[in-house]
């Protein structure tokens, strides 16, 4: 069975991830995240950027998709996650800052990829696609 630290690569982010969300009237959402975070061998945190309409979704339905690809083989894995909580400090956050800085500074970006906050997820579920 395949686990997260089985995919590391996958968290790099060199291949940006897709998140996919729902109203809880069943509307979809799909958005590109710049970084996807391995924080442990049951969470991932999610750089939150330019979530309005992803953060509502999740208020009302606390459940995502995310679809995250090796950069190498180009496998690719869908990750089924349960939001648990929003961090604005500490470690994992300062992570996702730095993280971001690097991809705006390096895309010429810089003060347009305002990290608000990391969004911790559990995953309940991860699969090859």
């Amino acid at each position: 069975m395949t686990g997260l630290r089985d995919i590391t690569r996958c968290f790099e982010g060199i291949v940006p991830a897709t998140i996919a969300t729902a109203a809880a009237d069943g509307t979809p959402n799909v958005t590109h995240l710049s970084r996807v975070h391995l924080v442990d061998d049951e969470h991932v945190a999610l750089s939150n950027q330019f979530f309005s309409k992803t953060s509502r979704n999740l208020a009302e339905n606390p459940r995502a998709s995310v679809v995250v690809v090796d950069p190498v083989t180009y496998d690719s894995y869908r990750l089924t996650l349960t939001y648990e909580r929003t961090e604005r400090r500490g470690p994992v956050f300062d992570r996702l800052h730095r993280d971001i800085e690097a991809i705006a500074a390096l895309t010429g970006m810089s003060g347009v990829f305002k990290l608000r906050s990391a969004d911790i997820y559990r995953v309940v579920e991860l699969e090859r696609e």
